[in-house]
């Protein structure tokens, strides 16, 4: 099984833990908020209703640092 990363080509709202409601799919079929829900699970990948193209998403955080003074290095 291959995925494609498909972010730019759908809309979402925001995440809840496991969980992310699409929105609109990229088969142009819009959902209202919770409707059309996917998780983090590959596995366990849902299909749109429309197009039964299936998707999951990973969640990503980042963390960084504020360099000033002493710790800040050109």
């Amino acid at each position: 099984m291959k995925s494609i990363d498909v972010t730019k080509k759908v809309d979402f709202g925001f995440n809840d833990d496991e969980y992310l409601p699409i929105t609109k799919c990229i088969c142009g079929a819009e959902f209202d908020a919770w409707k059309f829900i996917i998780s983090i699970y590959e596995d366990g990948a849902n299909a749109c209703p429309v197009c039964g193209r299936r998707f999951y998403f990973r969640p990503f955080i980042k963390v960084y640092e504020i360099l000033t003074g002493e710790n800040y290095e050109s």
